[in-house]
């Protein structure tokens, strides 16, 4: 098989069931007001089960060289911080703002990992990197916004004023950095056993400080079954998604973009299940997202 084929193959299904799982997410949080310490606490271990299993199952014992000691801990870290402000930075601003701050990730990947790895896109795969962002980005403005330029630059005029959109930068930017040391821990040990460590770190780190705070016994918990098994689904993902590492045309820019298919999947089936609007608009930044994905064939 193609080892382009198999690059996309592996990290479009990954994105689609991640996608799948955010949709499920969403409802809870809508319908039952689920608390973020709980979501991400059950999510991340349910996540982590399923990837220790995998790795046992499919892989065995875990086999790790000595650089998985040196950049695992980073990545761990980064992790933690792009949770934690990545969520912060939607408490504190409109999702409109944050989103799309956010959602700029890749192009900040095309940077990290060249200082990092060396590694560059051909020029055609960087027009599909910014075609693919632009279409992210349009897709989490207001639609109010839409069609006038200080609606288009409105998030990027907040970083003055906001810190929740100061906060979505840094999330940006820290996961510009983090996927390449994905990359390099996978490299060095499994798919399964790179996401399974890092998403109980994260498990342990937000329980941890919930507890110490004395905010987990006061909260909501009746959905954390539901959301332990729509982690299971976050760790069949994340499996798929890092075989992509694997290989030589599973370069960092592009896995990292090819995974923005899963936000053509939330918003399709968000419209389906949740009733959520604006088709058109979803369609038409939908095509503009994958087109610039299919760019990064060439």
């Amino acid at each position: 098989m193609d080892e382009k084929f198999l690059v996309f193959l592996l990290v479009l299904s990954g994105a689609t069931v991640w996608g799948i799982s955010n949709v499920l997410r969403k409802y809870l949080f809508r319908e039952r007001s689920t608390p973020v310490e709980v979501a991400v606490v059950a999510t991340m271990l349910g996540a982590s089960s399923f990837l220790f299993i995998t790795q046992f199952i499919w892989f065995g014992l875990p086999k790790v060289s000595v650089p998985f000691w040196w950049f695992f801990p980073v990545t761990a870290l980064l992790n933690i911080g792009i949770i934690y402000w990545g969520n912060k930075a939607l408490q504190i601003e409109d999702a409109s703002v944050a989103e799309p701050i956010q959602g700029t990730t890749p192009i900040f990947v095309i940077l990290t990992s060249w200082l990092i790895l060396r590694e560059l896109p051909t020029f055609w795969g960087a027009i599909g990197i910014l075609i693919t962002v632009f279409g992210v980005y349009i897709l989490t403005l207001k639609r109010s916004d839409m069609g006038s330029i200080r609606g288009f630059v409105q998030p990027w005029n907040r970083l003055f004023h906001s810190r929740g959109a100061r906060l979505a930068l840094l999330a940006a930017i820290l996961g510009s950095i983090s996927l390449n040391f994905d990359k390099l821990v996978v490299l060095h040990s499994t798919p399964a056993m790179r996401g399974a460590s890092v998403f109980l770190v994260v498990a342990i780190v937000v329980l941890g400080i919930s507890l110490a705070r004395g905010q987990w016994q006061r909260l909501d918990k009746s959905c954390f079954g539901s959301l332990f098994g729509i982690g299971l689904l976050l760790g069949v993902s994340n499996v798929l998604m890092d075989w992509g590492f694997v290989f030589a045309f599973g370069i960092v820019p592009y896995v990292g973009s090819l995974k923005r298919f899963q936000i053509i999947v939330t918003n399709f089936l968000a419209g389906v299940f949740l009733h959520e609007g604006d088709w058109l608009f979803r369609m038409a930044a939908a095509a503009i997202i994958f087109g610039g994905i299919v760019l990064l064939a060439f």
